[in-house]
């Protein structure tokens, strides 16, 4: 399967600083010219120039604001339902609300917004982060931009990166008298691809009572990442002393596991091999296959033969079909078999 390679946080990052840079040198543009220039014709044609080159700056802007808001947006949600009694969201449709809410104002509902709703985006809402650059050039630039977000979808169509979209109304218009020089009016539609990687699987740490787990997600790019029949002792051994995540199509897809959704998913399913330290008190009667484990559809409660493993100095617990896809074959205990 072919994956398609997206923008770190750290390009979105100076991506960011180049628009700031980009707002500054506007900046210092109008005031030069304004100084220099007393006949409004010119005077005129310039500060449109300044305007069509923030109008075009909005627009990166806010594609940018969307993925740093996004990403935010996932742990904080992570974190404020293993707060709020460890609860999943009932399907997709809850859960995309709640995602609209807390990434537009932070909230897990924009129109109740009190401290214990909080979902502890801080400053990276997408709200905060908009009203911050047309106050800024309000300010500097005596532009006045006035927008509405008319709606925010979120999806999955890659393992390690989920979809954003915004649609979003704008008007830009000249702040700097009683004659505007010019108006922009636009509605948009902004797409955007954000990586999963370095966020808090949700599963797990929804479910840990003991706070104990908090695995976040690294992306496995070994030899057997493109290969399902590479996998062998050696091979496994290495996946799971990185503590990665890997594609897996038998697995689950990062953004199901917010309303605890266990079917596979051809295009996006993820799967790591979790370490007992990763848990208070691992249970070796369950694969320790994260989303397996988790739902305790492979356990010896379930059915199935579960083998003990020697991984290093671990003991990993694995189900016998598990065992044997990936290549597996130095089991040394056998906890239960199905009757």
């Amino acid at each position: 399967m072919r994956f398609k390679f997206r923008m770190n946080r750290r390009a979105v990052l100076f991506s960011l600083i180049s628009v700031l840079f980009s707002v500054l040198f506007i900046t210092i543009f109008s005031q030069e010219f304004t100084s220099t220039y007393e006949d409004r014709i010119p005077g005129s044609n310039i500060r449109i120039k300044v305007m069509d080159v923030y109008t075009r700056n909005f627009e990166v802007y806010i594609g940018d604001s969307v993925k740093v808001a996004t990403y935010h947006t996932l742990d904080g949600i992570t974190i404020y339902q293993h707060n709020n009694g460890r609860m999943f969201f009932k399907d997709f449709s809850e859960f995309n609300k709640t995602f609209r809410d807390c990434m537009t104002c932070g909230y897990v509902n924009c129109s109740n917004q009190i401290p214990s709703k909080s979902c502890n985006v801080g400053d990276y809402s997408l709200k905060s982060r908009l009203d911050n650059i047309t106050a800024l050039s309000l300010q500097q630039l005596n532009i006045q931009t006035n927008y509405t977000l008319n709606s925010i979808d979120i999806r999955q169509d890659y393992p390690f990166e989920v979809e954003v979209t915004v649609n979003i109304s704008y008007n830009v218009t000249d702040d700097s008298g009683a004659n505007y020089y010019a108006r922009w009016t636009k509605n948009s539609i902004i797409t955007q691809e954000v990586p999963i990687v370095g966020l808090l699987e949700p599963t797990g740490y929804i479910n840990d009572s003991t706070n104990t787990y908090r695995q976040r997600i690294a992306r496995y790019s070994g030899v057997c990442e493109f290969d399902e029949s590479c996998w062998t002792n050696t091979t496994t051994q290495q996946f799971y002393s990185q503590n990665n995540f890997r594609y897996y199509s038998g697995g689950v897809s990062f953004l199901q596991r917010y309303w605890n959704d266990n079917s596979v998913s051809d295009c996006c399913g993820i799967e790591t091999i979790m370490h007992p330290t990763q848990l208070s008190n691992p249970d070796r009667t369950n694969s320790y296959i994260d989303h397996y484990y988790w739902s305790g559809s492979y356990s010896c409660a379930a059915g199935n033969k579960i083998v003990s493993l020697k991984f290093g100095s671990d003991n990993v617990s694995l189900d016998e079909n598990t065992a044997s896809r990936y290549g597996v074959t130095n089991q040394s205990t056998v906890y239960c078999t199905p009757p």
